[in-house]
């Protein structure tokens, strides 16, 4: 049984330590092993002010990737008991998952944790902002973000999701589309305060023709 902190499609919305704790205790209770895909776990940290033992504490293994928000180039760690650990470790070398001079992806990855998990604060901030930002264009109804993804849907302005990326895209903006008039934007290490404010007045400029 897994949990994804945050939940993507759920907005980027955090799971509640209790709710985390409960879902693991039914899972172990049917003798079930519990995982935490923590793509976005430090953002959880940052925006719950949970720590991230405490979340991942009742969970079997935890997944942390570093090339999201945390804005390393490349790199991802798994942790587990000893013996599940070494399980993967066989699975990883079968299936070509060998990695040479692995040291200079750990290295930014360091890198990242030590300088990069307060910063998240800032793509919150940022996230919000877009978000107040597009919920004043007619046509486009928000979804409030708790951390860094911000969840929009375009059926309001007669047009499509695909349409209103490509669009985008055209004008330099890239959001991903996640339904046929739903869509997607992700605040993150590369994308600053001006660059929010620029994507609202090219998504008004689209959207009003």
């Amino acid at each position: 049984m897994a949990v994804e902190q945050t939940a993507n499609m759920g907005g980027g919305t955090v799971w509640p330590l209790q709710a985390l704790r409960e879902v693991a205790g039914l899972a172990h209770s049917n003798g079930i092993a519990t995982h935490t895909d923590g793509a976005r776990l430090m953002n959880a940290v940052v925006a719950s002010g949970v720590p991230a033992a405490d979340m991942a504490h009742d969970y079997d293994s935890v997944w942390i990737d570093f090339t999201k928000g945390l804005g390393a180039p490349l790199g991802a760690v798994l942790s587990g008991s000893t013996a599940f650990i070494d399980a993967a470790w066989r699975w990883k070398q079968r299936l070509g998952g060998a990695l040479r001079q692995a040291g200079i992806c750990a290295a930014g990855c360091l890198y990242a944790l030590d300088h990069h998990v307060d910063r998240l604060a800032e793509d919150h901030q940022n996230a919000r902002l877009l978000a107040e930002g597009l919920s004043k264009i007619e046509g486009l109804a928000l979804e409030t973000p708790q951390t860094n993804l911000v969840f929009f849907d375009c059926a309001g302005a007669k047009t499509t999701a695909e349409i209103l990326a490509k669009a985008l895209r055209e004008m330099g903006v890239l959001v991903s589309t996640v339904g046929p008039a739903k869509l997607r934007a992700c605040a993150h290490l590369d994308v600053t305060r001006g660059d929010i404010e620029e994507t609202v007045t090219i998504m008004r400029r689209v959207i009003n023709g």
